[in-house]
């Protein structure tokens, strides 16, 4: 899209800078290309967005102006404190504006989230990208402002605003899923890169990454993993959907060694159904992973889909969704599935939480199928309780079978509480817990107890199933 002659303005009042004091002075910005990221925080799209973002915000230090403008999808992520906590999930240095009203979006005719508008060094609008995926075409865009600003000795090099309110320093950092044995907590500490294997105490054992973000194999806490979140516990391995990096990697619970067994890192859509050396190819954001016999199933949030890994054959197959955003109920290719987030396993049915909708799915393995549950959309909103076709939930992020009690254990993020599926009656309720939920992404039972992900409180909760105690594990790193 052209700009024409439209130009940066002063942001409307009303809006609310999230992680900065205060608006960003746009006369400060003169000299610099300045790019409005348009997103919201339920979306993998804007996250993957966001990632690319930060390459062109390093390459052009001296010269890039960055401000993210969230958009709130549902009206649950329209509290700038829920703005603040996404925009330090996802790790973003730049000012962010909680445009609750939607004002920003409405005077650029904004589309579709993301979007990026980019702005020359005298505040004209360039153009509005729509969709991720545009890195190289904004790097050379923006490079072409740049040249242009120092030919007419108007580039300024001054750095640009900063974001000014990370999270406090704490023994958890936006804690995920979990998963146990009969004598330890697994914990994906994904806002400090790492796994932790706690005792039932909340005592510390072993720690698996370094805890900067990166991505390199080694033993323990000489490994490198980028906000990991997905977990699976098969035999002596801990398989791991290792998001910010794009790739699956396997634990030897024995040595502590950490291993890539799928990716390479880079973020794209697998480029055919069946690979048959998974190292080699793009994964697109696998946030969760479960283990039936010897394969592995990934949730692939970015592309929509379910995928299995032979471990046997040492293949990466597409198993069920077509890649478009929606949701299908169908066999194999012709469903399809929305931000597919969370996986759980109970006999022969795979069980599936799609964020983007809001909708809990069941696949039986054998066939394929795909059948929905609990109904949603891509603008779903509700927390009511009741049947499967009239309960409702809001961004469900967390899956735990609980084949013993016959209930699946779901984290509905948005709506920041802790809900139960009946399996045999098909109802879902609501977990009534007396202390404040922050959109928690984990839970898992073990020891006669609930442990919970109180994600944006960067805590483990325990809920004793026998007394209803609700108290908060100790970490002790």
């Amino acid at each position: 899209m052209s700009g024409g002659d439209i130009y940066l303005g002063e942001f409307p009042p009303g809006v609310e800078w999230v992680n900065v004091d205060e608006a960003p002075r746009l006369d400060a910005l003169r000299g610099k290309a300045v790019l409005l990221n348009f997103w919201t925080g339920s979306s993998i799209a804007c996250e993957q967005q966001a990632q690319e973002l930060r390459q062109l915000e390093t390459k052009f230090h001296d010269g890039l102006a960055i401000l993210g403008v969230h958009t709130p999808r549902h009206p649950a992520e329209a509290e700038s404190d829920v703005v603040l906590k996404t925009a330090n999930r996802w790790h973003l240095r730049h000012p962010v504006v909680n445009d609750r009203e939607w004002l920003i979006w409405r005077q650029l005719g904004i589309q579709c989230w993301p979007s990026v508008a980019l702005f020359d060094h005298g505040a004209r609008l360039l153009g509005i990208y729509p969709g991720e995926g545009r890195r190289s075409e904004l790097e050379a865009r923006i490079q072409q402002v740049l040249d242009q600003a120092a030919e007419g000795d108007g580039r300024n090099y001054d750095p640009a605003p900063v974001a000014r309110k990370p999270e406090p320093r704490g023994a958890l950092r936006f804690p995920t899923r979990i998963v146990a044995t009969s004598a330890h907590l697994y914990v994906a500490d994904t806002g400090y890169n790492r796994i932790l294997e706690l005792g039932f105490d909340g005592r510390l054992n072993r720690q698996f990454g370094s805890g900067n973000p990166g991505h390199w194999d080694a033993r323990g806490t000489e490994a490198g993993f980028r906000n990991p979140i997905g977990l699976a516990l098969w035999k002596d391995f801990l398989f791991v959907a290792d998001t910010g990096n794009h790739v699956l990697r396997r634990v030897r619970l024995l040595s502590g060694d950490v291993e890539t067994i799928a990716g390479n890192g880079m973020c794209e859509r697998p480029g055919a159904a069946d690979i048959p050396t998974p190292r080699a190819t793009p994964l697109a954001s696998p946030t969760d992973v479960a283990v039936i016999n010897d394969r592995l199933y990934v949730a692939m949030a970015g592309s929509h889909q379910i995928w299995q890994l032979d471990q046997g054959r040492g293949s990466l197959n597409l198993f069920v969704g077509n890649g478009r955003e929606d949701g299908v109920d169908g066999t194999g290719s012709f469903s399809s599935f929305a931000q597919p987030t969370a996986l759980a396993v109970v006999g022969d049915q795979l069980y599936v939480l799609d964020a983007s909708t809001s909708a809990l799915r069941s696949v039986r393995v054998g066939e394929a199928r795909v059948s929905t549950l609990i109904q949603g959309g891509l603008f779903s909103d509700g927390g009511s309780d009741g049947p499967g076709m009239v309960a409702r939930m809001c961004h469900p992020t967390a899956l735990h079978a609980d084949a013993a009690r016959g209930v699946l254990w779901i984290t509905d993020a948005l709506n920041h509480k802790l809900r139960v599926y009946n399996l045999a009656k098909n109802e879902l309720k609501t977990v009534n817990i007396s202390y404040r939920m922050h959109s928690p992404a984990g839970v898992c039972v073990a020891q006669q107890s609930v442990w919970i992900a109180n994600t944006d409180a960067h805590e483990i909760l325990k809920l004793d199933l026998k007394t209803g105690k609700l108290s908060r594990l100790p970490i002790s790193t």
